[in-house]
């Protein structure tokens, strides 16, 4: 492996350390030679005071600051802090990139996070605009209701949406906030070939929403497949800490979550009883005839295939594993 500032010695033979440390260092690379075609901004909550978010000797100290001037193509970087933002962070510029400094899944826990503590049903961050990549938070929504940790595709179409390497973090005993929303229950807008990637998603998945879906309307799901063809969910890992009659980790609704992937992730029931419920890990798979491929997904501590699916599998999964036990088809 020629990759500068690595120790050889160290990560000589694991190949899975060299991949990671590798992909991470062409990441890093990439941000700093021309990966970003627009202005870059600045955010540092740590600082007594706000710059002008050119330079992080004059950053930002709130990430809205920056939304406020920031253009298409641009980026925004995040110095670790724990940022309670006022109000919900509204990104309407395509091509934004809303990056933490330390990014990796480690990172993400601690270091850098976007809290809505406090402000019922109101999401951590929405997005309306194509092209958006938000990468290395922790998010963490007030658990109630409404409160959604990212909403795309709430006022327009969204295309090309790429989350990865977040925490997204639930831990009400009552409703639980959701993590990712992708369209609203009106089925207005189009959230097209949204990737999420290398996360984990912590709890969450049980909400009565009003304004973003219609009064009364209960929707259940870590991420909400709403209204978003061809989306690619991999390599995230589920935890399902909750003890709700009905719950899933991804909910696909109908016939407007379509042409996906649901590839390589780790789903873990986590509550006692879990198996006397209904938590169920991937919702309605095959709302469209099979559209959506479901492979590689390994489901730990669920009773059966009922709970890992709860529609019938027919031909779209590929070789998936309850526990150690290969996932058949109905």
């Amino acid at each position: 492996m020629n990759k500068p500032g690595l120790n050889q010695e160290t990560v000589h033979g694991n190949l899975g350390l060299q991949q990671f440390l590798g992909d991470s260092l062409d990441y890093s690379q990439n941000l700093s030679t021309g990966y970003i075609r627009g202005e870059k901004w600045y955010v540092d909550g740590e600082l007594s005071g706000s710059g002008d978010g050119t330079t992080w000797e004059k950053a930002f100290t709130t990430i809205n600051e920056a939304i406020a001037l920031a253009g298409d193509g641009d980026a925004i970087f995040v110095a670790p802090h724990q940022y309670k933002e006022t109000a919900t962070i509204n990104i309407t510029q395509d091509s934004l990139k809303l990056i933490a400094a330390e990014t990796a899944p480690s990172h993400a826990l601690t270091r850098t996070e976007i809290r809505q503590h406090g402000n019922v049903d109101t999401p951590c961050i929405t997005v309306n605009a194509h092209n958006v990549e938000i990468a290395g938070f922790r998010i963490t929504p007030y658990s109630d209701y409404e409160s959604i940790g990212i909403l795309a595709g709430s006022t327009a179409d969204t295309h090309g949406l790429y989350i990865h390497d977040c925490y997204f973090y639930a831990v009400e005993i009552g409703w639980m906030a959701q993590h990712i929303h992708l369209g609203i229950v009106a089925l207005t807008y189009d959230c097209d070939s949204a990737c999420i990637y290398n996360n984990y998603f912590y709890a969450g998945g049980t909400s009565t929403y009003a304004s973003h879906s219609g009064a009364g309307f209960t929707a259940f799901g870590g991420i909400q497949v709403w209204k978003g063809s061809r989306f690619d969910i991999r390599g995230n890992i589920f935890w399902q800490y909750t003890n709700h009659s009905t719950n899933y980790a991804i909910n696909i609704y109908d016939n407007d979550g379509y042409r996906g992937n649901i590839l390589d992730n780790r789903f873990i029931a986590a509550e006692i009883g879990v198996a006397d419920c209904v938590c169920v890990a991937i919702n309605n798979p095959v709302a469209v005839g099979g559209d959506v491929i479901i492979d590689g997904n390994h489901f730990v501590n669920y009773a059966g295939d009922d709970q890992c699916f709860a529609s019938s599998l027919n031909t779209c999964t590929g070789l998936n594993y309850i526990n150690e036990a290969v996932v058949t088809g109905e």
